[in-house]
Order: C-alpha cells, then sequence, then structure tokens
C-alpha cells in the first residue's frame, strides 16, 4: 500500500524521520513551532492510534501516516507553512499491506523497518496574499 508520512527533512526518531507529535531531534525553536498543533489536533477530529479502535495502539517500531496525500492535506490543514518552516516535508512509501493497519479519516499505523521510500515532496503551502 501507498503511505505518505510527515517527516523531518533530516531530524531522525529511531533512525526513521522524526514526526511533527514528537519533534525527537528538533531545534528547540522548530518544536515551539508545533506546540500549539497537538493541542489543536484533539482525539474527537484526530484520534491518536490509542484513541482509533480501528488501529488499536501503535508499537516503538510502528510510525503515522496517511493512505493518500489527500487525507494528510486534510489532517495537517492549516498547518503547512509551520510545517514546512520547521523542516518537514511529506515522504511517500510503499508497505506491505501485512505490514499496516488504517484508521479512520484514512490515518496508518506501519511497520518502520518494511517500508520503501518512494519520494519526497514539499508542503502545498497556500499563499494567502490579499488583492
Amino acid at each position: 500500500m501507498r503511505v505518505y508520512r510527515v517527516g523531518h527533512r533530516t531530524a531522525l526518531d529511531a533512525g526513521f524521520p522524526s514526526g511533527p507529535y514528537t519533534c525527537e531531534g528538533l531545534d528547540p525553536e522548530h518544536v515551539v513551532a508545533l506546540w500549539g498543533m497537538a493541542g489543536d489536533h484533539t482525539n474527537g477530529s484526530h484520534p491518536s492510534p490509542f484513541a482509533d479502535p480501528l488501529l488499536k495502539g501503535i508499537e516503538p517500531f510502528e510510525r503515522c501516516g496517511f493512505d493518500s496525500r489527500e487525507a494528510l492535506d486534510t489532517w495537517f490543514e492549516g498547518w503547512e507553512s509551520r510545517l514546512d518552516a520547521a523542516g518537514f516535508i511529506v515522504w511517500e512509501y510503499d508497505v506491505p499491506d501485512w505490514a499496516a493497519r488504517v484508521g479512520r479519516n484514512g490515518q496508518v499505523v506501519f511497520n518502520n523497518f518494511e517500508a520503501f521510500e518512494r519520494t519526497r515532496q514539499l508542503f502545498k503551502v497556500e499563499d494567502l496574499t490579499l488583492f
């Protein structure tokens, strides 16, 4: 299956690109810039793997992603500019179906040891210039 994940360009978490909720290895100013995202993403609208009954948690060797670019863009809507400025990009992986679970809102939990990188993409940051 194709999986899309927000991960840092250079910072790693146990050898895998660090995600925006853990922020492992990031500069403190980038962590502060993303501080409100976790509060904005509550279990009601953005369930954690433990709050999503279809995912049933997450293991230390697993990471979160999405089953489509559209699901990822919807999940992180409004945070694209801050994620981009903090050094995050969108990673696209191929993951065997047996090594991934799909939850609500297109969220995927996958075994990072089975993920094969396909591409790296920038965020679709909207130019909000006033006319």
